[in-house]
């Protein structure tokens, strides 16, 4: 029910108390404190409904907003607010990512974790993995042990100053920020942030650049959590649910 359906509801309720005989406009509007013009205006639909006069008539009533609501209304909101929380999985990758380990797309299926935003469905490009330690980002990763990775073309594509990227290269996976230079790329970890001369260097094309990034980090968690509440299980790096 929205404010106007209640607004609606609470002067159907008015109109039948003063046809009834119950009530006057007159009378309304001496106990409420306003003009008996603004009330009549109000009950014929000229003037709208303030909050004010809105609680008052309610205080007037001895009602709340509940009452203004069916009985099959409020059932409604209670089967919805009971019925369980419908959230996805998505699979792990068969290996950890991070410092000493390659890259490898092969997904253990038999091995899955929540998403961290409702939906009936994993969308495609979405998968969790496991981060190996790394201690050049302990900033960004501090306390977080698994991620969500977006796969997706387009997000591996979109090269962003605050994206978090799986980058491959020397035979391993590791999670970096990337910088565009003049003449080529830097990756960037947080231990480098505030150093430009301690940034690695990869001279390389942009089309070569996109084949070795595997994925963008969404979320960063952890996986002792998984029976936590959605939102105390990790936190975003960017949007929870655009595609």
């Amino acid at each position: 029910m929205t404010f106007q359906d209640a607004q609606a509801k609470l002067l159907a309720h008015v109109r039948d108390r003063i046809r009834n005989g119950e009530l006057t406009e007159r009378g309304l509007a001496r106990l409420i404190g306003v003009s008996q013009p603004h009330v009549h205006n109000v009950l014929k639909g000229v003037r709208n409904l303030s909050p004010e006069i809105f609680d008052s008539i309610l205080q007037y009533f001895r009602m709340s907003l509940p009452d203004l609501a069916s009985t099959e209304d409020l059932e409604a909101s209670l089967r919805r607010r009971s019925a369980p929380e419908r959230v996805a999985e998505a699979a792990f990758l068969d290996s950890p990512i991070g410092p000493g380990t390659p890259w490898s797309a092969a997904v253990n299926w038999r091995r899955s974790f929540p998403l961290p935003f409702p939906a009936v469905a994993a969308p495609a490009g979405l998968v969790m993995a496991r981060l190996a330690p790394d201690p050049y980002m302990y900033v960004t990763l501090a306390g977080c042990d698994i991620a969500l990775l977006d796969t997706a073309e387009r997000r591996r594509s979109e090269l962003s100053p605050e994206g978090l990227y799986v980058v491959s290269r020397r035979e391993e996976a590791v999670l970096r920020y990337i910088r565009s230079g003049a003449r080529c790329y830097y990756l960037v970890t947080d231990a480098t942030m505030d150093a430009p001369h301690q940034w690695e260097q990869l001279r390389t094309t942009t089309a070569e650049l996109v084949e070795s990034i595997k994925a963008r980090i969404r979320w960063v968690g952890r996986e002792r959590d998984r029976e936590l509440p959605m939102r105390q299980r990790g936190r975003f790096l960017y949007d929870a649910i655009s595609s």
